[in-house]
């Protein structure tokens, strides 16, 4: 299903509050952890001619105080790649480490749902109406040849179509009724009935995206009232000789992917 894998690296800054024990000081707990980065694991995203582009899940290192500085870059990738695999699936992850005798487990601490007024770019000869929407951020696929339109209801002017089987990415649900709002490049681009598309099956964890400036031919932002959910993950690890540390990371369901934001 993925035509083009791209490598990327994104970067997003993780503030963590961190308990520890053994070695680490005090004054080192609740440092920034530092980035996400590496390796494109995201899904693919097709555009008109059906081609794919990476965007997504990145692993890499944590940089930093705290937990960083008891792991090597293995383990600190390693690290990453569980705690975006728990953000997206909100399914624990364990590992362990036999050369470095590090243990470390990612779960869920919490998850709620949130409400924001949101900036999201649209392309304004096309989109009608950006109605409360449920952010889901993930990529689907049409189960058919299937009318894209300016609204989410079918007395809306038709403003595009995908071929069966296209990949789409969905930015989100439209709040109390059966439809999609796409994107294409990061953009709004419609609406589709949501029993005509179905998940793919993978998620990302990304950077939000830095939006396109209103002055960009053909796009505008629009103001959306949007449900989010949050998950909280709690990452922890235990050396070989015995020190613990653990901090949360929090990320949030975006029109793109789920988002890390502050913990």
């Amino acid at each position: 299903m993925l035509r083009k894998l791209v490598g990327s690296i994104v970067v997003v800054s993780l503030l963590a509050s961190c308990t520890q024990t053994g070695e680490f000081s005090k004054t080192e707990s609740g440092a920034v952890i530092g980035a996400v980065a590496g390796a494109a694991i995201g899904a693919a995203v097709s555009d008109d001619k059906g081609k794919g582009a990476v965007i997504g899940a990145v692993a890499g290192g944590l940089v930093g105080a705290g937990i960083g500085k008891m792991l090597d870059e293995r383990d600190r990738q390693r690290l990453a790649q569980s705690t975006e695999k728990t953000i997206v699936t909100g399914a624990p992850e364990t590992w362990t480490n036999p050369q470095t005798g590090v243990q470390a487990q990612t779960t869920v601490k919490e998850t709620v749902a949130q409400q924001e007024q949101r900036q999201i770019p649209v392309l304004k000869d096309k989109v009608q109406q950006v109605p409360p929407l449920e952010f889901i951020g993930a990529d689907y696929t049409a189960t058919s040849a299937v009318n894209v339109r300016g609204g989410p209801g079918t007395d809306y002017v038709i403003v595009g179509e995908l071929r069966a089987g296209q990949l789409t990415r969905v930015v989100g649900k439209v709040t109390g009724a059966d439809w999609y709002m796409i994107s294409k490049d990061n953009v709004g681009s419609g609406f589709v009935s949501s029993n005509l598309l179905r998940p793919t099956g993978t998620a990302t964890v990304v950077k939000s995206p830095q939006a396109p400036a209103a002055t960009t031919p053909g796009v505008s932002q629009a103001s959306v009232a949007a449900t989010t959910e949050c998950r909280v993950v709690t990452q922890q690890v235990k050396t070989k000789d015995g020190q613990t540390a653990s901090q949360d990371v929090k990320a949030c369901r975006g029109p793109n992917g789920w988002e890390i934001v502050s913990a």
